[in-house]
């Protein structure tokens, strides 16, 4: 498939097409073609991020997820994806700078970013707490929702000394526009 005749916007919606169909290939492919004519388009580098953190590609994800929070520091979603794969990482300290900004927060995403922060510390029973409290919340980003459903069962199913490791990213946190879901 030569991508060359379609323009970024169209590019873009067909990536989005390609990820909730799962063809990653595809979606990889659209994003990058993005990326390689408008290195700044934040929605083509977050949603890179996300699709290479979803097919366990970690150090690329990490990458664009930086650059992503770089380009819009108030877009809390790419910052929580990073600051989970940092603490899924073990780097606990730099998680919890990464998420600084939502960890206050009385909203769902900043009880979740409490939630990774408690898991990478190995408080498997603070990080179910905050969890089913950002759950009780109003979900504006039903996919998060739907993968803390998934952690929450795993934290209340696991033996205390085994901590399940965080759900997989998914590009439908958000689909990388700042200031909401499309």
């Amino acid at each position: 498939m030569t991508l060359d005749h379609l323009d970024n916007e169209e590019l873009l919606r067909l990536s989005l097409s390609a990820i909730e169909s799962d063809r990653d290939a595809d979606a990889i492919s659209m994003l990058k073609e993005i990326v390689a004519r408008q290195p700044d388009h934040f929605q083509a580098v977050y949603l890179l991020a996300a699709q290479h953190a979803q097919i366990g590609m970690f150090d690329r994800a990490e990458s664009e997820f930086r650059a992503a929070v770089e380009m819009a520091p108030d877009f809390p979603v790419a910052r929580f994806q990073l600051g989970q794969l940092l603490a899924m990482s073990g780097r606990v300290d730099e998680a919890r700078g990464i998420l600084q900004p939502i960890l206050e927060g009385r909203d769902a995403l900043g009880a979740y970013s409490r939630a990774m922060v408690a898991l990478a510390e190995e408080r498997a029973d603070v990080g179910l707490r905050e969890i089913e409290e950002g759950l009780a919340l109003p979900q504006p980003i039903p996919a998060l929702a739907n993968d803390m459903r998934r952690l929450s069962q795993s934290l209340r199913e696991a033996e205390p000394e085994r901590t399940p490791t965080a759900p997989v990213y998914l590009a439908g946190y958000g689909y990388g526009r700042p200031g909401g879901v499309e």
